[in-house]
């Protein structure tokens, strides 16, 4: 009877620490998880912060906002993007950017749903030419060409709208260039 009584004694302190380590497991897992939340809020908060705002309050790249200010361009004629106009701003791309005919396609691609994710608005225009003519990596020169690249795109269906020409006065007016 005693060796039935040790051998319950033994099973029953073996159950208690098991369930004990269990526990304390468990508790470690859950502050490893706290730990990674915390760890991750700057992360996570930025993430929406950024993710409050729309496509084209994103853009910090001179030359992503110079594709979409053509994209603007182009969909300020009204009506969806033609195949000449997409042909216009892939090879201005090319030309002045240096890029390959996929990196082309996918910044078009990208300028596309991000200009067309909003209307082609005065204030778009104006916080893209200003992120543009602000760059420090881009040249005089380079802010005049972008100036033509607009133009080139904005008389691929003909002559250019009203709406086209007010984005154009837009944009040169933000870069200073007598029309």
């Amino acid at each position: 009877m005693h060796v039935i009584f040790a051998a319950f004694a033994i099973l029953t302190a073996v159950a208690v620490w098991t369930w004990r380590l269990r526990m304390a497991r468990r508790g470690l897992d859950e502050l490893g998880e706290v730990a990674k939340t915390v760890a991750n809020a700057p992360r996570r908060l930025a993430f929406k912060w950024r993710a409050g705002k729309g496509g084209i309050e994103l853009v910090e790249d001179p030359r992503e906002a110079a594709a979409i200010m053509m994209m603007m361009m182009a969909l300020a004629r009204g009506g969806p993007l033609s195949p000449q106009q997409a042909d216009v701003i892939e090879d201005e791309i090319k030309t002045h950017f240096g890029f390959s005919d996929p990196e082309a396609e996918d910044l078009a691609a990208h300028a596309a749903w991000v200009g067309g994710s909003q209307l082609p608005g005065d204030e778009q225009m104006r916080r893209l030419s200003r992120l543009v003519v602000t760059a420090p990596q881009l040249s005089p020169k380079e802010v005049v060409d972008l100036d033509a690249m607009l133009v080139a795109v904005s008389e691929a269906e003909g002559l250019p709208t009203r709406a086209q020409m007010t984005l154009l006065q837009i944009y040169r007016d933000m870069a200073g260039l007598k029309t």
